[in-house]
């Protein structure tokens, strides 16, 4: 069963991050941004072929994050959540028949003290890049490197701030993130404020992508949709599912007693009754004893 308690374990804990998502709104509709201010920026180099300027690049770094909106650098004394950020860069080059290929690995700690604050930042993220370069005698391969690294890291940073955004963006802006082809880290992050926020509005469309190729994004939208409570996604989880898919079984069993309904609990008696895996089996006869234990206790 240990399988069946990690996929309930990440289910429940996207419902968390769901339900413990600030509600108080801003003019704009969505809700309000919690002050930080911007601590100490610094990027160490570990190694490769670019002569990485640090002060240069954790300076670039510091201006787009000023310039966000999400954090402020005046002098607010020590009542603000401090923001810091550590970066890390490392480059490599190949080349071969001259033609060269240029590498770049990017990761940044951000991270808010004190770290429970509302609003905290607190992420460790990262990126690659490459770059093909014809060789040449005036090759400067060092200043391809350090380009490409200035480059991912920029880019790297722009999407952390494009989905911290969400977490105070209309649901206008939310809906736009949700349908745009702008990379699935910013459409999770989409999922998860209209799941957050109650938007019940976006439920068609996070119908659709429960059948996303991408494992992330579907688990999101399941989770956004229980915390809409939309009995449509039973009806599409238990016909779209196969039986056979244990791996996905595991995961839905749970999400359907969470939604809840008459036909998740005939969905979950069908399947302890009938299912070839016994481990399933119990999955869905636990499943079903929760719904029917909260159902009671509100009175349903």
């Amino acid at each position: 069963m240990r399988r069946h308690a990690r996929a309930t374990a990440a289910l429940l804990a996207l419902v968390v991050v769901l339900a413990s998502a600030c509600r108080r709104k801003n003019a704009a509709g969505g809700p309000e941004a919690t002050p930080l201010r911007l601590g100490e920026v610094t990027v160490r180099s570990e190694g490769g072929d670019a002569a990485i300027d640090e002060t240069a690049l954790a300076r670039q770094l510091r201006t787009r994050l000023a310039g966000s909106g999400l954090i402020t650098t005046a002098d607010a004394g020590d009542n603000l959540p401090v923001v810091r950020v550590a970066g890390r860069v490392a480059t490599e080059t190949v080349e071969a028949g001259g033609k060269g290929l240029c590498r770049a690995a990017v990761s940044l700690s951000i991270t808010t003290r004190p770290n429970d604050a509302p609003g905290a930042l607190n992420e460790e993220i990262s990126a690659g890049g490459e770059e093909k370069f014809a060789v040449t005698p005036s090759t400067d391969r060092g200043a391809v490197a350090a380009s490409l690294a200035e480059r991912t890291a920029g880019d790297l940073l722009a999407n952390f701030i494009q989905r911290t955004r969400l977490r105070t963006a209309t649901p206008a802006e939310i809906h736009a993130a949700l349908i745009s082809d702008a990379g699935t880290p910013l459409r999770e992050e989409a999922i998860r404020q209209a799941g957050a926020r109650h938007l019940a509005d976006e439920a068609p469309r996070l119908l659709v992508l429960l059948d996303d190729p991408d494992e992330a994004t579907r688990d999101a939208a399941l989770g956004a949709l229980i915390a809409l409570r939309d009995t449509r996604a039973v009806a599409k989880l238990t016909r779209d599912r196969s039986l056979a898919d244990r791996h996905e079984m595991l995961k839905i069993l749970d999400a359907i007693a969470l939604i809840g309904g008459d036909e998740a609990a005939d969905y979950l008696s069908f399947v302890a009754d009938s299912h070839d895996d016994p481990d399933i089996r119990q999955a869905a006869r636990e499943a079903r004893d929760r719904m029917q234990k909260h159902a009671s206790a509100a009175g349903r």
